[in-house]
């Protein structure tokens, strides 16, 4: 199963490539993250765009590591992020996180996975 996650706005590619990045360093994560990309447009200069990054998620230990890099990685991000996630079972939720309420992403996040079966505990 995969969680995808994609960015909203005009600095969405260049923050996906640094999501990319913050999860490939993850220990847990490591070997579990790809990304995924899109046709170039007419606008771009390049043969694809980095359109979602994919994180292979079979379980609870996984999904909590997803959920803690991300809070960690929106942690760092100045200013606030918008992004997506769009779970195994196809539903998609869009996420706003501004500074101060960064902590509190890792719990809904958490809480997404489990309700699709892979958050900690569901399972295992």
């Amino acid at each position: 199963m995969e969680v995808k996650i994609g960015a909203v706005g005009d600095k969405g590619v260049l923050e996906l490539v640094a999501l990319l990045r913050w999860l490939r360093t993850e220990r847990q994560l490591s070997g579990l993250v790809r990304p995924e990309y899109r046709p170039a447009g007419p606008e771009d200069l390049s043969t694809g765009v980095l359109d979602v990054v994919s994180i292979a998620v079979g379980s609870g230990g996984v999904a909590v590591a997803l959920a803690q890099s991300l809070t960690a990685w929106l942690k760092s991000r100045r200013p606030a992020v918008e992004f997506t996630i769009t779970l195994p079972d196809g539903s998609r939720y869009r996420l706003g996180v501004t500074e101060e309420a960064v902590t509190q992403a890792a719990p809904i996040i958490e809480e997404l996975l489990r309700q699709t079966g892979i958050g900690h505990g569901a399972g295992e």
